[in-house]
């Protein structure tokens, strides 16, 4: 009987918990125009050729990269504004997927944000967020064209694992994505460490300048 309920607790808490990774708040926030980056995050992939170590993507459907220098395809794609480089371009129906080590937070420059435009936020441990439309963007902009912000998604105490780019209808369109990255535990050893042996060098260093001047 005991085993039996504590079975069914651990199975309630379990669902509970599942259902609030599921739920999990995203605070949306933005600034103007592709630069500076946030404080704390570093550019982990431009569609320039630079993808950071550690991340991973995958394409499914009609989405891809496309050259901004070409400016509008018409019914297709369109560049963020003043973008003259590649960008990312996720047609109705396609989807890119951006695996990453744990994040604390995400941002990318968007470009004529449309209410069909979708991200998905998958939590380390399972649940995730998806924000569509004005919720992605901070605003209906109905595809114009000249809505050019960097947005900025903070995960609060929840870690992602992976970022699903999709969209109803043509086109999602984005570039540069930066990322605060989580040191996982071991890294977070070999700091305390070093910072541990730098200090005892520090001291060492001390005293071997006050036995010389002694």
């Amino acid at each position: 009987m005991k085993t039996a309920l504590k079975m069914t607790a651990i199975a309630a808490l379990a669902a509970l918990a599942t259902a609030s990774a599921a739920q999990a708040a995203v605070t949306v926030s933005h600034q103007a125009g592709d630069t500076p980056l946030p404080a704390g995050q570093h550019m982990v992939w431009d569609f320039d050729g630079l993808q950071a170590a550690g991340y991973g993507v995958s394409v499914t459907g009609p989405a891809g990269i496309y050259d901004g220098s070409l400016g509008l395809i018409s019914g297709i794609a369109a560049p963020p504004p003043g973008t003259t480089s590649n960008y990312a371009a996720v047609l109705g129906g396609g989807k890119i997927v951006l695996t990453t080590p744990q994040i604390s937070k995400l941002s990318l420059y968007m470009g004529s944000p449309d209410s069909y435009n979708n991200i998905r936020f998958n939590f380390a441990g399972g649940g995730f967020k998806d924000l569509t439309g004005t919720e992605l963007a901070e605003g209906a902009f109905n595809g114009d064209q000249s809505v050019g912000r960097r947005m900025i998604y903070d995960f609060g105490g929840q870690r992602v694992t992976s970022v699903e780019f999709t969209s109803g209808s043509n086109s999602f369109e984005f570039d540069n994505i930066a990322t605060s990255a989580v040191p996982e535990p071991a890294t977070w050893a070999m700091m305390i460490m070093g910072f541990g042996l730098a200090g005892s060098a520090m001291r060492q260093t001390r005293r071997k300048s006050a036995m010389a001047f002694a």
